[in-house]
């Protein structure tokens, strides 16, 4: 009798982190992990709270609950969270034990809270206590994903009257632990890839045909448009020096954004511009992974300069003004580089557009790209 029991035991468990496994979503993890987890180990409720770390601690993304009264789950997540006990007075940053894909923890609220001390907090009086809830297991997971940077709590509560999570209910979930973490990273995971993706449309659409770079953390490229590709900028690899080392001074001096002029050169060391001018800003989009986003200004060579100057005969003022605007300064900026007043900045602009029959600053650069060596 006993062993037909283990057996049924070892089937539900199975059929549970199937289950688990093959959730394509946080909201699916309710019914599949919440709900079976908490028949599991004895709990009459359980909730989960997804934290994502940012530079001032964690902000609350998914959260889900099972058994919960959603006014009462919902008052916990936009208030009595920063009081629990669970999450307080435990160290969630170095997580004791290592399980598959996560750092892992299990303990109880009597485990961090005595019940003299506990009974005395606003948190007790004004939640627990209010919401029937006395006894709670937690299940702490670190999953490992790319940034590092995520927190799941589960809660397992019973209510007044019923006896403390003991060992058999620790233990079970101490083996669910593993199917969780690597179901967690998965899917956390998942939900980078199209944050990324998303980030790099919604960056395609901004940037549109201007050069640009994406690159991760690691300085991996992601992205880059079809002139960077077809070494317009240079040769790639000397591009990616000159970035890398921008990136690290970035990093250096904690900014967010830099700005950046240098010479590149072309597969045969042959120098194709004074100097390019790109731009480096890093971005993380709703706690998701860092990128750098490396937006080149357009090529503008001497030699390009010098060919516009002669085919649509600017003066050697105007000439000076293209080069000035070519490295992206703004007209106030021109003028004070060339001490000379911003109307006439103005002034020497128009003349210079309706010699080279363009009406924007835009196309005048395009016009200085197709005039350049990398064509």
């Amino acid at each position: 009798m006993t062993s037909r029991n283990n057996a049924n035991t070892v089937s539900d468990s199975s059929a549970m982190y199937g289950e688990i496994a093959e959730c394509d979503g946080f909201a699916a993890l309710e019914n599949t992990l919440l709900d079976s987890v908490a028949k599991n180990i004895g709990a009459e409720t359980s909730a989960l709270l997804h934290f994502k770390r940012n530079q001032s601690g964690y902000d609350i993304g998914h959260n889900l609950a099972h058994g919960v009264g959603n006014k009462v789950h919902d008052q916990y997540v936009s208030k009595f969270h920063r009081d629990d006990p669970v999450i307080v007075n435990r160290q969630l940053e170095n997580l004791p034990t290592k399980q598959g894909d996560a750092q892992t923890d299990v303990y109880r609220l009597s485990d961090v809270c005595d019940n003299r001390t506990l009974e005395k907090t606003e948190y007790y009086n004004d939640f627990l206590k209010p919401s029937g809830i006395r006894h709670v297991l937690a299940l702490a997971i670190k999953p490992r994903t790319t940034n590092n940077n995520q927190l799941i709590i589960i809660g397992f509560h019973r209510p007044f009257g019923m006896p403390d999570f003991g060992k058999t209910a620790i233990q079970k979930a101490f083996s669910i632990i593993p199917i969780i973490g690597s179901t967690i990273a998965r899917l956390t995971f998942k939900e980078d890839l199209a944050e990324s993706k998303l980030s790099n449309e919604n960056l395609r659409s901004v940037l549109k045909d201007t050069g640009y770079i994406i690159l991760d953390e690691a300085l991996q490229i992601h992205d880059m448009s079809d002139c960077v590709r077809a070494n317009v900028y240079g040769d790639l690899p000397f591009l990616m020096q000159a970035i890398s080392r921008s990136i690290g001074s970035l990093g250096r001096n904690k900014d967010q954004y830099i700005s950046v002029n240098f010479t590149c050169t072309d597969a045969d060391n042959v120098s194709l511009n004074e100097d390019i001018n790109f731009e480096i800003t890093r971005t993380t989009s709703a706690g998701g992974p860092a990128r750098f986003v490396i937006k080149l200004g357009f090529v503008h060579s001497n030699i390009a300069i010098n060919r516009c100057t002669k085919q649509f005969q600017w003066t050697l003022r105007e000439g000076e003004i293209v080069a000035s605007l070519a490295k992206g300064l703004t007209n106030t900026q021109i003028a004070q580089a060339l001490m000379i007043s911003v109307r006439t900045v103005e002034n020497h602009l128009r003349s210079v557009y309706t010699k080279a029959d363009v009406t924007s600053r835009t196309q005048l650069l395009r016009q200085l790209l197709n005039c350049s060596p990398a064509h």
